[in-house]
């Protein structure tokens, strides 16, 4: 017979969900089966939850409690993906000045944006460290795919629910973040959004163009090396006061030898026709983060103490 033990329940947190921060309905035994106790990390614990996240069925086995919250958390974002997604597609000022009309949408612009907050503090919420009788229980909690501070089950789950919750082309999605890596997940999710109703032709020609960009990319870090053969990191964003420059942009910049706002100016016309792919805002944002780059890169203090990608630009020199 297996022997629960309940956590340590703080006396203002008596009655609530540990998972998402709702009233709480009754206690979750963790793990639910005692087949299932040796495949965890820690003793076999009871903890309060909601009947929402109660009702949630897990398949497969958790090895500890964590894990099997960002299952819960997975499961909470499912159901509530689309409105999750008004946070992603609105802000409040934008719900409260659009004109909508009809009793349907008059409604929706009424209660969108308090659907939102419940939706996201549910999944945002951190339960209280969890303790038995004082002692803190072992185990990491490190599990998943960490995107924008909410932390997804895997990177595909990552991918799923945006495309739920935007109305994207899961294919497009999936395909440049298998390109461009999980670490560059921004840069996938902004062109997917830019491209959500294009044609198999559309979207097999803003893979091409992106396969192209990153094989540019490998072949610039094979180029540029120490003479101890160690590589120079990859590029990386820059956040000024005045805008942030993306990777994609300085390689662009490197590549064509672009050093300075001048010669920007002579080559606007091949900087956006390598970016039309992405929409014109976000082309004109790249472009904008790069001319604010290439004028703090005239202070050399600047470039030596505030650019990471300076390494990049001193092989170009040497070149």
């Amino acid at each position: 017979m297996v022997n629960y033990s309940l956590i340590d329940v703080p006396f203002n947190l008596r009655h609530t969900c540990w998972f998402c921060g709702e009233p709480s309905y009754d206690l979750l035994s963790f793990p639910s089966s005692s087949r299932q106790v040796h495949h965890i990390f820690h003793q076999p614990i009871e903890l309060p939850a909601c009947k929402e996240c109660l009702s949630f069925s897990s398949s497969g086995v958790s090895e500890s409690i964590w894990s099997y919250r960002d299952k819960v958390k997975h499961a909470l974002m499912n159901k509530y993906a689309k409105h999750l997604g008004i946070g992603l597609q609105w802000t409040k000022e934008e719900l409260e000045e659009a004109e909508f009309h009809g009793a349907v949408l008059e409604g929706f612009g009424k209660s969108a944006w308090q659907m939102y907050e419940i939706a996201k503090a549910r999944v945002d919420y951190v339960g209280w460290e969890l303790c038995v009788d004082g002692s803190p229980l072992e185990g990491d909690e490190s599990y998943g795919f960490e995107f924008n501070g909410v932390r997804y089950l895997s990177v595909q789950a990552c991918i799923d629910h945006h495309v739920k919750a935007l109305s994207l082309d899961k294919l497009l999605l999936e395909t440049i973040v298998e390109l461009v890596g999980s670490e560059r997940f921004a840069y996938g999710l902004r062109i997917a959004e830019l491209n959500r109703d294009i044609s198999n032709k559309e979207r097999n020609a803003i893979i091409d163009e992106i396969q192209k960009q990153e094989q540019d990319r490998v072949d610039i870090l094979e180029e540029s090396q120490f003479e101890n053969d160690d590589v120079i990191l990859p590029l990386v964003a820059v956040v000024m006061s005045e805008a942030t420059v993306q990777p994609e942009a300085i390689e662009w910049a490197i590549e064509h030898q672009c050093a300075d706002l001048e010669t920007l100016m002579h080559m606007e016309d091949a900087f956006f026709d390598a970016f039309e792919h992405l929409g014109g805002p976000t082309a004109f944002a790249l472009f904008d983060g790069l001319q604010w780059y290439l004028t703090a890169r005239q202070d050399p203090k600047w470039r030596e103490e505030k650019d990471p990608n300076d390494e990049f630009w001193k092989k170009l020199e040497c070149n």
